[in-house]
């Protein structure tokens, strides 16, 4: 008889129970339990998909790193920056939206002298691999910056900006006569070449003086170790050394001396 009171008061219990959680007031408690379930579900699938979203991007930007440093022979790796969310899907695709480089003291040539580009700053669109891992660009833009301290070492003459957006003035130094300036003209001489003419001196100038500054300035500027494909649009002078601009499509960012 005990046993079945005991089990009789049991199951009553349960039932108050089950009521008791039935009850309207405990409703707001179940939903905020299960939106605050929900919330830590979202926050930890986000992490998890943050977590290989840095992956994908910090892959992508050292792949193009390395291939930049390679093929231009840079002393370190140039910095990338990719574009566009999210780079995980751009990745599946093996194709990049978008991505920029900036690169510093890039070896403009590799045969004979050597022009250094103080700074090179690349956009890539479409950015993919081709055959046998090289990266190619759909299209790029460049802005290479050549200091008139490298022109000048290039040239064998003092180099510094002129008056106007395209005039250089040059120096150099004439036995007998000590110190020559004369002004001259910078522009595009073929797709990836820059170059000098319109050298204008002092009437006073004796004429071996002349021939001995033209000589100087007959070298051309070319900029052969810089992704293929890109090819020089303008050039212009600033204050901190000429700029040219560059752009190109099917851009190789291998250099074709490399």
């Amino acid at each position: 008889m005990k046993t079945n009171a005991t089990e009789a008061r049991h199951k009553a219990k349960r039932s108050l129970e089950g009521k008791s959680m039935n009850r309207p007031e405990n409703k707001p408690a179940m939903r905020r339990r299960r939106r605050r379930n929900g919330v830590i579900a979202i926050a930890l699938a986000l992490l998890a998909a943050g977590g290989g979203e840095a992956w994908a991007t910090q892959h992508v930007q050292d792949r193009i790193a390395e291939s930049v440093r390679r093929g231009m022979g840079l002393d370190s790796l140039p910095q990338v920056h990719v574009n566009g969310f999210p780079v995980s899907m751009q990745l599946a695709r093996k194709k990049i939206t978008e991505a920029d480089i900036d690169a510093a003291q890039v070896p403009a040539t590799v045969n004979g002298r050597v022009l250094i580009i103080q700074d090179l700053a690349v956009q890539l669109h479409g950015v993919h691999q081709a055959q046998g891992g090289r990266e190619r660009a759909d299209d790029a833009e460049a802005t290479a910056t050549i200091a008139y301290e490298d022109l000048s070492a290039f040239y064998g003459v003092a180099v510094d900006r002129g008056h106007g957006d395209d005039q250089l003035e040059v120096t150099t130094s004439v036995p007998l006569l000590g110190q020559v300036s004369a002004s001259t003209r910078i522009g595009i001489t073929g797709p990836r070449t820059i170059g000098v003419d319109d050298v204008r001196l002092s009437e006073k100038v004796p004429p071996a003086a002349r021939t001995l500054l033209e000589s100087s300035l007959e070298r051309t500027t070319p900029l052969d170790n810089l992704p293929e494909g890109l090819a020089i649009r303008s050039v212009t002078v600033t204050d901190h050394g000429i700029v040219a601009l560059m752009s190109g499509n099917d851009v190789d960012l291998q250099p074709r001396t490399a």
